[in-house]
């Protein structure tokens, strides 16, 4: 078995299949077909055939990512909301600009990475999920790919592999309010495709 990551490949080009890239960087010997399914951070909207994602409400995205960067001493400090107001705000415009779209993080404006990150869902024809909605998503995609979606491997263990410093139902209404405020137009995206 061999995990290829973009990362670790100074040669990707994002706008060729991932499978030439695996396999150009595979040392072993090659073994001949197609890759029939491509996932993973580091997909881009250059691969030809069905696209999906997740997004997570912003509020609960970022007390999630908050939580499971603590165990690790990766936040920007220990208190939730300073550690925020230290950070970029509107994280999925901005990363689905950068990786998604493949786009250079140049000083366009955050209007205009919107503006592209949600016309591409659009036209790429991106079926977005809300992650709180994940069991019934995986079932529709195993539908499609004629595969049994049981037994379901429930890896994704957050708030159980990790202690939850943060709950989002603790969180005030004056911080939900800040919130919505500083990631406006993650705020904007959810809303259109998730709810």
């Amino acid at each position: 078995m061999r995990f290829y990551r973009v990362s670790e490949d100074p040669g990707f080009d994002a706008h060729k299949p991932i499978n030439e890239a695996f396999l150009r960087t595979y040392t072993h010997t090659r073994y001949p077909g197609n890759a029939y399914i491509v996932s993973g951070h580091y997909t881009t909207m250059h691969l030809e055939g069905k696209h999906y994602t997740w997004m997570r409400q912003p509020a609960k995205r970022d007390v999630s990512h908050f939580n499971y960067d603590s165990q690790f001493g990766s936040t920007k400090s220990e208190d939730f909301v300073t550690h925020l107001s230290l950070l970029a705000g509107n994280f999925m415009v901005l990363w689905l600009y950068k990786k998604y779209c493949a786009m250079p993080d140049l000083t366009t404006s955050i209007e205009k990475k919107y503006d592209m990150v949600r016309e591409t869902l659009k036209k790429k024809s991106v079926k977005v999920y809300d992650s709180d909605d994940f069991e019934n998503s995986w079932t529709e995609i195993a539908d499609e790919l004629k595969v049994e979606a049981e037994p379901r491997l429930n890896s994704n263990e957050g708030g159980n592999a990790y202690e939850e410093l943060v709950k989002y139902s603790d969180l005030t209404e004056e911080f939900k309010i800040w919130h919505r405020s500083y990631n406006h137009y993650d705020y904007l995206l959810y809303e259109e495709f998730c709810t």
